[in-house]
């Protein structure tokens, strides 16, 4: 009888421990939308994700990368004649199951301003997806 508890405390352990190691973790997206004019428009630009490098993004683009829930920071970078330097960083907070717009603005600097879901959804009408933004996956 006591053979038979351990082993049935055992069989319960072993089906937690499980279900609890394969639970599928929650994600949010971040998408990153070029649409500018003529200015840059040849240029990629570099766009990060807590300071890693996760797309080169090309113009009339956008790119949407699977995050965890929480704070981010993220920011843009132009790899043109200009200046190289990073734009200022924006903290955006990611919810699961959730998509984060942020779109990248060309005026005298370059950066990264939060849209609104309707906003962005005119916007991805009008630009392209980019599934492999880094040169890493072009090879794979």
């Amino acid at each position: 009888m006591k053979l038979k508890i351990l082993f049935g405390l055992i069989l319960t352990t072993c089906a937690i421990f499980l279900l609890t190691a394969f639970k599928p973790q929650e994600t949010g997206k971040i998408c990153f939308i070029r649409s500018t004019n003529s200015i840059g428009s040849m240029v990629a630009y570099k766009v990060y994700i807590d300071d890693e490098l996760v797309c080169n993004l090309k113009n009339k683009r956008y790119s949407t990368h699977n995050v965890t829930p929480g704070e981010h920071t993220v920011s843009v970078q132009n790899t043109g004649l200009s200046s190289h330097k990073k734009s200022r960083p924006l903290k955006i907070t990611v919810a699961a199951d959730k998509t984060n717009y942020l779109v990248v603005v060309n005026a005298s600097d370059v950066y990264l301003q939060e849209s609104v879901e309707s906003s962005a959804q005119e916007l991805l009408k009008r630009v392209a997806a980019t599934a492999k933004c880094l040169p890493s996956e072009d090879k794979k």
